[in-house]
């Protein structure tokens, strides 16, 4: 990789550290006083915080740019729109505009309209929509991907095609005449091949669980269901000659791809059901991604819902289909927005790799536990429920997640779940070791191996086959490394970055950190080695260092901590992430972050330095609480209590 100067104007001290008593850094009286007594005129920002004088009057460091929430998933969501997405899109718009076609021959424009209209767009655009969504789920599923994309475009690419076929057909008398019998045969064979998209895309999911249903149980519970409703409603089947379209041939085809598509409701009810339980069924049982599971119940049910509210009024001719068809027939308002409600959110399910509630987000559920401060940019908002853990002894800090290890080897999780990556997986056990990356988590376990969950969109979690004897473990931002018993490094992920494949030439390794696109190594006799990206001098080792104990490599910097339990620091300075605080010594633990760096020293005190102005960053937890670990992410830092 290409070098570069750093991004920031680099301090003259930085690395230069001056032995000062360690009375210097301790708050006096007067501020411990003012903070518990909460006079007018201090702003404190939570109780347990003490505000560090930041701005000295001489530097002035611009805001870190929010790299997590809201625009981090829209950077993800731009990632992961590819070419093959663009056919449904335009199959979307194409439909959109038949239409507004019709509304605008309709000439009906009155509030009521309008609203029935936008309603109408909106569930056939969520439908259409489908198979795009779930190009943006499937690289986190591999194994599934195949046969949910095929449901998906079963029930909503086939049908929507056939549909666009048939609007421009039944605008033309010759057209109707000569291919109306043809386009009807394929609108009701669309209909019906729509009808068990639901189960097949059910049958995918269920590759992707850790627990499923076998293909035979499957079609036994599809046509359990299907003889279910089929039977009750056979008694209500209606006859009707159909609208006549003024061609006796399009008349009878109408006929006909009418009769097809009410032959096909029972079978789509069945299998939105299927859909429903499968997804039920990997809620009650734990099944990783949550939110996804949650949100493809809700939408099947409530798809189901609105389709045993129209069977119930009789109305088996009044069809998806059939409202292609004849591009009326939608029912009322309520029914209309209830299948707006159904297809969105299916398609809300399969965006959730890039979507999170700020709920999650935020951290609001599940907190950090007793033993653990979170402190910066929302890290542990009030109403935050803490996880229950016996004694912590490790914690690694992510993007927007974090995690926590015990004595026992149990592993708690929380933050943002976009991605499942606080979703542990049932059953982890004997862990000693953890890693929070961009997106996804790392445990390793006691017998050596590795455990992985969260996003897959570079492999991240795609562990090589085999991997055994492992003694440490790093994440990055899309890339994962892991230290051998021989001391060589194995890497996986993101190769796009430099930082996978690890150099050959790697060995005599005793630890390992990973940065955002570059990777740290500290070798047996001390000294470190840096690959990947250099654009801002991560790569580029202070000659000034010499033995290092611990490494630390954060968004564009790195950190190294010396034998003499001082702090150094090379790379990007734009957000002083290298102006190591005058006077700081007797350090025993380093962490990096995104664009700030906390250290722990002897005494149990935490000091943070850079982040720039964003709130919270750079600060620490009370001075009289004594710290036995730390661990920096995007925008906040955790600290262990110690007993």
């Amino acid at each position: 990789m290409s070098s570069g100067a750093p991004r920031g104007e680099q301090s003259p001290t930085t690395g230069r550290i001056l032995e000062l008593p360690d009375e210097a850094h301790l708050p006096d009286l007067d501020r411990l006083l003012r903070l518990e007594g909460g006079s007018p005129e201090w702003d404190a920002p939570s109780v347990g915080l003490i505000v560090e004088d930041r701005l000295d009057g001489r530097r002035v460091y611009p805001t870190p740019p929010r790299r997590s929430r809201t625009e981090n998933r829209l950077r993800r969501l731009l990632d992961r729109a590819t070419p093959p997405m663009l056919p449904f899109v335009l199959l979307a718009l194409a439909q959109a505009g038949t239409m507004l076609a019709d509304a605008w021959s309709s000439g009906k424009w009155t509030t009521p309209d309008i609203a029935d209209l936008a309603l109408r767009l909106g569930y056939t655009s969520a439908v259409t929509l489908l198979p795009a969504g779930v190009l943006f789920w499937g690289s986190t599923a591999r194994r599934s991907f195949i046969y949910v994309l095929g449901g998906a475009i079963a029930w909503s690419t086939l049908p929507a095609a056939a549909g666009l076929g048939w609007w421009f057909v039944r605008r033309s008398p010759s057209l109707m005449e000569q291919f109306g019998y043809a386009a009807a045969v394929g609108v009701a064979a669309a209909a019906l091949i729509a009808a068990v998209g639901p189960a097949l895309v059910a049958f995918g999911l269920e590759r992707s669980r850790r627990s499923r249903m076998t293909p035979m149980e499957m079609a036994k519970r599809v046509a359990t269901l299907t003889s279910l409703v089929g039977l009750t409603y056979l008694a209500r089947w209606p006859v009707t000659d159909g609208p006549a379209i003024g061609e006796a041939a399009g008349g009878a085809a109408l006929r006909l791809a009418e009769t097809g598509a009410a032959a096909a409701l029972p079978l789509e009810l069945a299998c939105l059901m299927i859909l429903a339980y499968s997804c039920i069924e990997a809620i009650v049982v734990g099944e990783t991604q949550g939110r996804f599971w949650q949100l493809s119940a809700a939408g099947a049910t409530v798809l189901a819902a609105a389709l045993i509210y129209r069977m119930m009024g009789g109305d088996l001719l009044e069809t998806v289909m059939s409202r292609i068809l004849t591009g009326s027939g939608w029912g009322s308002a309520p029914e209309t927005a209830g299948m707006l409600a159904g297809g969105g959110l299916i398609l809300l399910a399969f965006a959730t790799p890039v979507w999170s509630a700020a709920w999650d987000a935020m951290g609001y559920g599940r907190g950090a536990p007793d033993d653990i401060f979170a402190w910066g940019n929302g890290a542990e908002p009030a109403g935050s429920e803490p996880i229950p853990m016996s004694v912590v002894v490790a914690v690694a800090a992510g993007a927007d997640h974090a995690l926590a290890l015990d004595e026992r080897g149990y592993v708690g999780a929380w933050g943002d779940d976009s991605l499942g990556q606080t979703d542990v997986p049932d059953g982890l056990s004997g862990v000693i070791a953890l890693a929070a990356g961009d997106g996804f988590s790392l445990a390793l376990r006691s017998d050596r191996t590795v455990a992985a969950w969260g996003a897959n969109d570079l492999g991240q979690t795609n562990i090589p086959p085999g991997l055994a004897g492992v003694t440490a473990i790093a994440a990055g931002r899309g890339f994962a490394l892991a230290l051998m018993d021989d001391g060589t490094v194995v890497g996986w992920g993101d190769g796009r970055c430099g930082a996978t494949p690890v150099p050959s030439w790697l060995s005599g390794v005793t630890a390992i950190s990973a940065g955002e696109y570059h990777g740290l190594a500290l070798l047996q006799d001390g000294a470190v080695v840096a690959w990947g990206d250099n654009t801002y001098g991560q790569l580029e080792i202070p000659a000034r260092l010499g033995r290092a104990t611990a490494i630390s490599a954060g968004g564009d910097f790195c950190l190294a901590l010396r034998t003499d339990g001082t702090v150094v620091a090379w790379g990007d300075n734009t957000y002083g992430q290298l102006e190591v605080p005058a006077g700081l010594a007797r350090v025993t633990a380093i962490s990096a972050g995104a664009f700030h760096a906390v250290a722990l020293r002897a005494d149990g005190d935490v000091v943070a330095w850079g982040g720039g102005q964003r709130q919270g960053e750079a600060e620490h937890p009370w001075r009289l609480v004594d710290f036995k670990a730390v661990a920096a992410g995007d925008g906040f830092s955790l600290a262990i209590r110690a007993a």
